[in-house]
């Protein structure tokens, strides 16, 4: 299959192009947006247009101190020029993932051949987690590009020392401080610290950290909005932002996410879904990588951050996707290798099993949960799920078994087929029966509440942004008083009617756990 492609410009950009729009840009406008993350960001770029505020961002009209400013520039253009809408919000992140694409084809292609430099454009377009970030209205398809671009310049640098490459590896750094903060530093100056001195260059690391001109450009590119961001939020995004959102975030377990030494052991095949296999197979002979240093080099770059990530105290799987770029041009390179046993195909056929069964699953989980939300949202499952669903699991399981006993095509081609099997259904199925269990209430609620223009609404219980961006206003999350219209979910609901027993309350709007209801001025006999 390599070899066909290779001999005609016109296929191998044509799969190319393929790859990438699927991956990044195929329906990124089909479902609603996903709480927290992609409506916090939404919401908050939404209040920054409405605000004429480019200097900070705010959420529900307080200050949001998680992250610096960049994406949300990136987003407010795009709304800008396109409307508010799920599009608009998420294409950033597609352009973005775009580019991290096309950098590390840039770089195969000078290091090693065209052929591994279309396989890395493949295998990333198709890696579970990285279609999932260049699909999100986050932040982190930018983080990792910007985290790719510096620690790919840093490797050109070591072998050329071209003042030009150390010039734009703080430019790189800037942009990456702008875009998520100090993480964005750490992992580069980690990695190229470890790899210098393990090279003997300890002495070429030291002139580069401290090289003038460098720091100047990155002083000059963070220096005006961080004099903007004080003039707006004074000392609290600073203390806010440093202290809660980074240190905090990495010495302490935050939102009930991680605190386990082992989870990436578990996150990672996961998120490299469907090519966790070649890490099994690179990991049984990884001291033969060490002798070649580019290699080395890029092993260096996972493990400093699955050894960060894994000592955190919060975490999430995305977390470890700042370090697999590296794994992932190994996988390119050395695919005949890598991807030579047939029980890479394991993880896939039970990933499609699973995908299979998911709704069963779902339903038991709706029996046997303790919250009454997460009840009603999973007891949807069969009011939502399409025929589509049904069709595109069992074809998805069906074509990765086929590929697996079938001799023709390497198994480099199979599992790259595998891979784009894996995005149309990820994308074309299992996100929308997700977003309908989630989302579809939320929007549905925002979307009646938007037809109130008179009404006070507020949030009562729940942080779920994207009914602000959905309703297009702020909707504080205060306590509720009478006449008020309350966004809040089924225990929340529970819980304010036990504690004002003598109150009629009107509901406006229930589904999958949501609910919009109306507080009468009839007297309130609250309890604690």
């Amino acid at each position: 299959m390599t070899a066909t492609l290779l001999r005609s410009k016109y296929a191998e950009a044509g799969l190319l192009l393929a790859a990438i729009f699927f991956a990044f840009f195929w329906n990124i406008w089909g479902f609603p947006l996903f709480d927290l993350d992609e409506g916090a960001f939404s919401e908050a770029t939404r209040e920054m247009l409405a605000n004429s505020n480019f200097a900070a961002t705010y959420l529900d009209g307080e200050p949001r101190y998680d992250k610096p400013i960049l994406s949300y520039w990136f987003q407010a253009l795009s709304v800008s020029l396109f409307d508010l809408s799920e599009f608009s919000l998420r294409l950033p992140s597609a352009i973005a993932a775009t580019f991290w694409l096309l950098a590390c084809y840039s770089f195969a292609r000078q290091q090693w051949d065209r052929a591994s430099a279309m396989f890395i454009v493949l295998i990333m377009a198709n890696t579970l987690w990285i279609g999932i970030i260049g699909k999100a209205a986050i932040a982190d398809a930018w983080l990792n590009l910007f985290i790719t671009l510096t620690v790919l310049d840093i490797w050109r640098y070591w072998q050329d020392q071209r003042r030009t490459l150390l010039f734009r590896v703080y430019l790189w750094m800037a942009l990456g401080l702008l875009t998520k903060g100090p993480v964005a530093v750490l992992i580069p100056l980690l990695v190229s610290g470890i790899f210098f001195v393990w090279q003997g260059h300890w002495q070429r690391w030291l002139k580069a950290i401290f090289y003038i001109p460098g720091w100047i450009l990155l002083l000059v590119i963070l220096t005006p909005w961080l004099y903007l961001v004080y003039e707006d939020q004074g000392i609290g995004f600073f203390r806010g932002f440093l202290l809660e959102h980074n240190l905090e975030r990495f010495s302490s377990t935050r939102e009930g996410h991680g605190g386990n030494l082992f989870y990436y052991v578990v996150a990672l095949p996961l998120v490299l879904l469907p090519f966790s296999g070649a890490l099994f197979s690179l990991l049984k002979n990884v001291r033969s990588y060490f002798r070649e240093p580019l290699a080395l080099y890029l092993l260096i770059w996972l493990a400093v951050v699955f050894t960060l990530v894994s000592f955190s105290g919060t975490q999430l799987p995305h977390y470890v996707v700042y370090g697999i770029t590296g794994i992932l041009l190994l996988f390119a390179r050395y695919r005949e290798q890598l991807f030579a046993s047939r029980l890479i195909y394991i993880l896939p056929v039970l990933f499609f099993g699973l995908m299979v069964a998911l709704p069963w699953l779902l339903d038991y989980a709706s029996a046997n949960t303790r919250k009454l939300y997460d009840q009603q949202m999973l007891a949807q499952v069969w009011d939502v799920i399409s025929w589509q669903y049904y069709v595109g699991s069992v074809a998805a399981l069906i074509i990765t078994v086929w590929l697996a006993v079938t001799p023709k095509w390497s198994n480099s081609g199979k599992i790259v087929a595998i891979g784009f099997a894996q995005t149309l259904f990820m994308f074309g199925c299992f996100i929308h029966l997700m977003a309908d269990l989630q989302q579809r209430p939320i929007k549905q609620a925002a979307e009646i509440a938007r037809q109130m223009p008179d009404a006070h609404i507020i949030a009562y219980g729940l942080h779920m942004p994207s009914f602000s961006v959905y309703r297009d206003a702020i909707t504080p999350g205060i306590e509720p008083s009478p006449g008020d219209v309350i966004f809040t979910d089924s225990d929340n609901y529970l819980k304010l009617q036990r504690q004002n027993s003598k109150v009629q309350f009107r509901e406006i709007y229930q589904q999958g756990g949501i609910l919009l209801v109306e507080w009468s001025d009839a007297q309130s006999d609250r309890t604690d």
